[in-house]
């Protein structure tokens, strides 16, 4: 009888370990977990800049066109630069700005996360040079001129 309650109580541990290590798929952010955003220094750029909650770097596409992804429209663009999703409300962490952070319709009706009505994304990298894999890396920074790391204000880092 005793043992019961522990059995149960480890099999809901290991259930519960299950999940959190589903939310983190090819490096990027599931959809199967609220997103947290938030800032951190990057001694690269040599100031703050918009990471995820796990420190990776989070990019805003020039092209956009106000909340509309232009990246989601194009399958290619997406393997390259996958979004940032979350299944609630996005959660505003150390520096920013809660009112600035929300949500748009993304690829296959996706919540996108978007910071000063930027949609999010991640540089997953291409065929010739690695993606951001590690927190800190910024590898996509000005990416064709067009892609950027957004500073805590939620405007484009063009340095």
């Amino acid at each position: 009888m005793r043992g019961k309650p522990l059995t149960v109580l480890l099999a809901s541990v290991l259930l519960s370990g299950l999940a959190v290590s589903a939310t983190a798929v090819g490096g990027q952010q599931a959809s199967t977990s609220r997103a947290v955003v938030k800032t951190a220094f990057n001694k690269t750029l040599k100031r703050a800049i918009v990471v995820d909650g796990r420190g990776l770097t989070l990019y805003l596409f020039t092209q956009d066109t106000g909340v509309t992804s232009t990246c989601a429209k194009d399958p290619d663009c997406l393997k390259v630069w996958p979004a940032l999703t979350s299944t609630g409300k996005p959660v505003a962490g150390k520096g920013i700005n809660a009112r600035l952070l929300g949500t748009t319709k993304g690829a296959g009706g996706r919540r996108q996360v978007t910071y000063n009505r930027h949609p999010l994304y991640y540089f997953a990298g291409l065929g010739v040079g690695p993606g951001d894999k590690k927190p800190g890396a910024v590898l996509g920074q000005g990416f064709f001129q067009q892609w950027y790391v957004l500073s805590p204000k939620g405007t484009p880092i063009r340095k």
